[in-house]
């Protein structure tokens, strides 16, 4: 399938993460993790804006109620009317000291999955959670472990299956879960060969197919629900790290990037690394859930 890039955002990220698309706004969001920074591009005029977080932040989310909620190192936090850090909602006490949030999404009942990693991507300290709500009924559950470095996750299109990636070992995993958020039958879905690099962040279209951001692996690669590659598509840097679908008919691919331990030859080969891409893919995909909190 021939792919157009459509844009390029020229922010340089060292660790780009966290893509998110808000159609309230209609502005796409983005976090540098390790600059500790949280960007906001107007999806219409294309200007953007950075706004400094105290910790490292990997991941912002809306919530049902219209506020925003961001995953730091230490927790999770609301942000103020004007995008800075405000209150913490949800500290991870029992974290180790090493670790720190790193990715997130929403099921259909606003239910939030989030991945903690160890910082120096050494330890098998990483966890994924499920936190019910942000309401006062709030119920946060451990549901898996064992991660170097957690990342994903993502729902398929039915609700029943949760993906998530441990991009340390190559693998992708598939849960099954039920109409209360049970999880259970953990398996293999997908294993990475070497040439495509490392599985990070990921997203499902509106196929159901489940679309993979290559760290190391210079691109894309997208899978059918059966965990068959019916796509790959190669991009102008190495370290691709996040991937959704946004604009206001989600027929945009948005796509981060990091430009972080690449040396200065490397990074004259590749001038767009750190950048963020919009592409044409030819599918669309469907709005992430707000996070439920009323």
């Amino acid at each position: 399938m021939p792919v157009k890039i459509l844009n390029v955002s020229r922010h340089r990220c060292s660790l780009g993460e966290g893509i998110y698309y808000s159609a309230r706004y209609n502005c796409v969001f983005w976090v540098d993790i390790k600059q500790q920074l949280l960007y906001r591009m107007d999806y219409a005029t294309k200007a953007v804006t950075a706004t400094p977080m105290p910790e490292q932040i990997g991941w912002v989310k809306e919530t049902r109620s219209g506020r925003f909620v961001v995953g730091l190192q230490s927790g999770i936090y609301w942000l103020n009317d004007d995008l800075s850090c405000g209150d913490c909602c949800l500290l991870l006490n029992e974290e180790p000291a090493g670790n720190r949030l790193n990715d997130a999404k929403t099921d259909q009942a606003g239910r939030l999955y989030f991945g903690t990693m160890d910082d120096n991507e050494v330890a098998l300290s990483g966890n994924l959670y499920q936190l019910t709500s942000l309401n006062e009924h709030r119920t946060l559950h451990k549901v898996d472990s064992d991660y170097v470095v957690s990342n994903g996750p993502a729902v398929n299109l039915a609700g029943d299956r949760l993906y998530s990636v441990s991009s340390a070992t190559r693998t992708i995993y598939a849960f099954t879960v039920d109409g209360n958020g049970q999880l259970s039958h953990k398996r293999l879905h997908i294993v990475f060969p070497e040439h495509h690099g490392y599985p990070d962040g990921i997203t499902v279209d509106g196929q159901d197919n489940l679309w993979v951001a290559c760290w190391q692996g210079h691109g894309l690669c997208c899978f059918d629900p059966a965990g068959k590659l019916i796509e790959r598509i190669v991009l102008p840097a190495p370290q691709i790290t996040n991937v959704t679908f946004g604009g206001p008919a989600y027929s945009t691919l948005f796509v981060t990037s990091a430009c972080i331990g690449m040396d200065e030859d490397t990074l004259n080969r590749y001038p767009l690394a750190g950048s963020v891409f919009e592409l044409d893919v030819g599918v669309t995909g469907v709005a992430e859930p707000r996070v439920h909190d009323i």
